[in-house]
C-alpha cells in the first residue's frame, strides 16, 4: 500500500521503517524545515528496549546511553520518598537514560535506509478523502498525491486530531518543566528526583557520556516571576533543594539556555477514522510522571505494523490494533492522571498524603511488584506477551 505519515518523530520514523520492511511505499511529511536531533533526555523502559531490539538498533543506543538501576525520589528533608530497583522485579532489567536526539537520529537513519521518503518543510493542515484514497493539504503546496491511508504522529498538539472529527477530551496541566542538558557526574545510575510538597520538583536523568538531563517543575507564571527576579535567584532555589545538580546548573548563563515545556492529557474516543490512525503522543499524550511517552510511541508503531501484517485491509488492522492497545493505554492514562496532582499541583494536602503513603507502599512486596511492572511497561498489553518479557 501507499502510506503517508504526518510527523517525523519517534513514532513516525519507527512506523515508517516497520511498514517499509513489509513492502509498503511510505512517505513521512515533517513540518520542520530540516529534520534533526532535538530534545532532552528520555527514559527508555524495558518494554521500549524490546522494540529497539526488534528494530536492530538497541546495541548502538545502549552503548551511548546510561544504564539506570532504579528510580529514586527524596523529600526536601533528605528522607527517601521512594526507591524502585528494576532487578527487584527480575534480574537483568534496567532503564536506559537516552538523549532523545540520539534515539531520533538512529530511527531516522533506519527509516531512510529502509526506503522511507522524508519530505521536510511540509506541514499538513488538513486532508481530503475520496473513493480512491486520502490526499493531504499542505500549507505551502496545495494537495499531495493520493495515499491508501495516513498515520498521524504529529505530537501532543496534533492538528490532525481536530481535522479527523474524532471526539476527544483534553486536559491542559498548569505545571510544566524547565529542561536543560549538560555535564553532571553526581548521579550516574538512577533517575533522581527531589520534591517539596507539590509545588517544587527537580530531577536529574543520566543520559550517557557523563551528561544528564535536568528538569525543574513550575508553572508559566512562576517562570515569569523567576525571570523578573533574575537567574541567580532561580539557581539558589534549585540548588537549595537539589545540590546534586550544582555542576550542571552553575553553567547555565541565561534562561534562554533552558527549554520550557507544558503538558496535556488527551483521551480520544477512537484512535482511527476513515483512512487515518493516530499513534504515539498524537493519540494519547499524558504528563511525563511515569516516563512512558517514548516507550508508547515505539510500542504503538510495532503493534500497528504487526496488525497491518495480519489483517487484509486498513480498517480491519485499526480495529485489531485498538482491541490490543486500549486496555493498556487507558490503564496508564488513568494512573498518570491520578498520580500527577500528587507531584505537581497547588495546595499541600496531596503532598502530605504522598509523603506518608508512598514510602510504605513501596516496601510492601506485592505493591512494589505492581509499581515495578507499571514502571517497566509490563503491567498489561499484548506486546509484553510477544517480545517484552522473553
Amino acid at each position: 500500500m501507499k502510506i503517508a505519515i504526518a510527523g517525523c518523530g519517534i513514532a513516525g520514523t519507527a512506523a515508517g521503517y516497520l511498514l517499509a520492511q513489509q513492502g509498503h511505499e511510505v512517505t513521512i511529511f515533517e513540518q520542520a524545515q530540516r529534520c534533526g536531533p532535538i530534545g532532552a533526555g528520555i527514559l527508555v523502559q524495558p518494554i521500549g528496549q524490546a522494540v529497539l531490539k526488534s528494530l536492530g538498533i538497541y546495541d548502538e543506543i545502549y552503548q551511548r546511553s546510561a544504564q539506570l538501576n532504579c528510580i529514586e525520589a527524596l523529600k526536601h528533608s533528605g528522607k527517601r520518598l521512594i526507591r524502585l530497583e528494576y532487578q527487584r522485579l527480575r534480574t537483568g532489567l534496567y532503564g536506559l537514560g537516552v538523549h532523545r536526539g540520539l534515539l531520533f537520529k538512529s530511527l531516522l537513519e533506519l527509516a531512510k535506509q529502509g526506503g522511507v521518503v522524508v519530505r521536510e518543510d511540509a506541514r499538513i493542515a488538513a486532508y481530503h478523502l475520496s473513493d480512491s484514497g486520502v490526499s493531504l493539504k499542505l500549507d505551502s503546496n496545495g494537495h499531495t498525491e493520493s495515499f491508501d491511508f495516513m498515520i498521524a504522529t504529529d505530537g501532543a498538539r496534533s492538528a490532525l486530531r481536530i481535522a479527523s472529527g474524532i471526539r476527544h477530551h483534553t486536559i491542559e496541566y498548569a505545571y510544566g518543566a524547565l529542561w536543560a542538558t549538560g555535564t553532571c557526574s553526581s548521579i550516574e545510575d538512577r533517575l533522581f528526583q527531589v520534591v517539596e510538597g507539590t509545588k517544587r520538583l527537580v530531577g536529574i536523568l543520566p543520559i550517557g557520556n557523563q551528561e544528564c538531563s535536568f528538569f525543574w517543575g513550575l508553572t508559566a507564571a512562576q517562570l515569569e516571576s523567576f525571570k523578573q527576579s533574575g537567574l541567580d535567584v532561580w539557581k539558589d532555589e534549585v540548588l537549595k533543594l537539589c545540590p546534586q545538580g550544582e555542576e550542571l546548573v552553575t553553567r547555565i548563563n541565561s534562561f534562554e539556555e533552558l527549554t520550557f515545556t507544558t503538558y496535556r492529557s488527551v483521551s480520544m474516543r477512537s484512535w482511527s477514522a476513515d483512512r487515518i490512525i493516530f499513534l504515539g503522543d498524537a493519540a494519547h499524550p499524558t504528563s511525563p510522571h511515569l516516563g512512558q511517552g517514548a516507550n508508547f510511541a515505539l510500542e504503538d508503531a510495532w503493534v500497528f505494523s504487526e496488525c497491518l501484517k495480519q489483517e487484509t485491509n486498513f480498517s480491519a488492522a485499526c480495529l485489531h490494533y485498538e482491541s490490543l492497545r486500549k486496555n493498556k493505554i487507558r490503564f496508564y492514562q488513568q494512573i498518570t492522571s491520578w498520580l500527577t496532582p500528587f507531584f505537581q499541583s497547588d495546595g499541600f494536602v496531596k503532598g502530605w498524603g504522598r509523603d506518608i503513603t508512598l514510602p510504605v507502599m513501596s516496601q510492601i512486596p506485592i505493591l512494589r511488584e505492581q509499581m515495578l511492572k507499571t514502571l517497566c511497561g509490563f503491567k498489561t498489553g499484548w506486546l509484553k506477551s510477544q517480545i517484552g518479557e522473553k
